[in-house]
């Protein structure tokens, strides 16, 4: 349970502001950067990359917006609504599942190397993959801890993959595959592989399939988010108990 006790204007954010809006600015024109360097038609927006980049940084824009009202009115403003606490908590999830994808999964079996994957497009890649996702995470984790979340608000968490599954399925069903014959942009996705929604075959394994059905990638997809979820709240939680124990 939360303390009862308010969080001063003095305490909440005098100086926290003006390194969140930093941090923000950052995060979104590298974001911008790295994903005008690999823009390459409608297909951009098929990509979880993409879209939790755009995502995030739609939403850490309207943060930095709430950063620079109170900077402007010395801390004087009514408290961010709850709501978009929500959003901003799915929007850092969202990122943080790129983030370790790509450094734990797609950059170490890069042709290019570990390092190689991240330099790609002039360093475009570092950009979505590492700088951006990696700011917004901090910035959360430091200054969000005024975000009153309750016990099932870890659930928004697998809104957006969910979310963006339904959506690579619906296009699927269109007609739309990737890379000339898949179902999905991923091989882990890629239900129209042999293994489909629930086989098995690690025979399977390789660019188009995992050999694991998508069914069950799809419930440790899941299973991760909550994780992180889960995670993130209690760092958030332990910040905001701090801060509440020492006014």
């Amino acid at each position: 349970m939360y303390k009862e006790e308010l969080l001063t204007v003095e305490s909440y954010r005098s100086k926290e502001d003006h390194v969140a809006f930093v941090m923000k600015i950052i995060a979104i024109a590298a974001s911008i950067y790295g994903m005008c360097r690999s823009f390459s038609g409608w297909m951009f927006f098929t990509y979880f990359t993409n879209l939790s980049n755009i995502f995030v940084d739609i939403v850490l824009l309207v943060f930095a917006g709430f950063n620079w009202n109170r900077i402007r009115k010395d801390g004087k403003c009514p408290p961010v609504a709850n709501g978009w606490d929500i959003i901003k908590f799915m929007a850092t999830i969202s990122i943080t599942l790129t983030f370790l994808i790509y450094l734990l999964v797609l950059a170490p079996t890069d042709p290019s190397g570990f390092l190689g994957a991240y330099m790609g497009n002039g360093f475009g890649s570092l950009c979505v993959h590492f700088v951006c996702p990696v700011l917004a995470i901090l910035d959360f984790c430091l200054f969000d801890y005024p975000y009153k979340s309750g016990r099932l608000h870890v659930f928004f968490s697998i809104v957006p993959p969910l979310c963006y599954v339904g959506g690579i399925v619906a296009l699927a069903y269109e007609g739309v595959r990737w890379n000339g014959t898949m179902y999905a942009p991923y091989n882990f996705l890629n239900f129209g592989a042999k293994t489909g929604w629930f086989g098995f075959d690690l025979s399977q394994i390789g660019k188009e399939t995992l050999g694991i059905g998508v069914a069950y990638m799809i419930i440790l997809l899941v299973i991760i988010f909550i994780g992180i979820g889960l995670a993130y709240l209690a760092i958030k939680n332990a910040r905001r108990n701090k801060k509440t124990e020492g006014n």
